[in-house]
């Protein structure tokens, strides 16, 4: 396990992005991240957009690694593959309140270790909804994310492929995660930490 997400992984409340290209191999942080959680007896809930999970286990499996989630609670945006435990869907986006309403039942499902530890994965996805209209995604962003991603006592990470995310949503959940990672391989970089913003670096 790289040093950093080792330290990162003691961060007990807080929202953590991590961007990577579409040739970054997320799937290894990811992996690092949810062993990681499992050594320390943390078994997280899985929010997969769009069968994003599903990619980042066939991509570990052509790495090698043969990653079991049979355990882990998993909450599906969109998507039609399940893989991990799956506890609902999420079909609408676009309707915000709907999609909280849904979600907030879906999280009642969620067994109670499991609420304090999320990974997200799939955060570009979003994008395509809103491209043509920012005004919309700030909505978002004001209506779900902010209260969807509630950080008191709780940890959250996210990947986002920024190869694929509009430069909005990218900047936006910059601007709402108190870590910034960039990640490439096995390569990953700190990019934002409390005090230290983005274009600080």
């Amino acid at each position: 396990m790289t040093h950093i997400i080792d330290t990162l992984l003691n961060v007990t409340e807080g929202v953590l992005l991590v961007e990577y290209p579409a040739t970054g191999h997320p799937e290894l942080t990811f992996f690092e991240v949810l062993n990681g959680w499992r050594e320390k007896g943390i078994t997280p809930l899985i929010v997969d957009i769009g069968d994003t999970l599903h990619v980042f286990l066939q991509n570990l499996r052509f790495e090698g690694i043969d990653l079991s989630v049979d355990d882990i609670p998993v909450i599906k945006e969109r998507g039609m593959v399940e893989v991990g435990k799956v506890l609902g869907y999420v079909e609408v986006i676009e309707d915000f309140d709907y999609h909280l309403a849904t979600y907030g039942q879906l999280a009642k499902k969620v067994p109670k270790e499991s609420r304090d530890h999320t990974i997200v994965v799939g955060m570009e996805k979003f994008s395509f909804t809103f491209i043509d209209d920012p005004p919309k995604l700030e909505r978002y962003f004001e209506t779900v994310t902010r209260r969807y991603l509630s950080i008191k006592g709780r940890t959250s990470f996210l990947f986002l492929n920024t190869d694929v995310a509009s430069e909005y949503l990218r900047k936006g959940l910059e601007q709402d995660s108190d870590y910034v990672l960039r990640v490439r391989g096995r390569e990953v970089r700190v990019l934002k930490s409390p005090g230290v913003m983005v274009n600080e670096l």
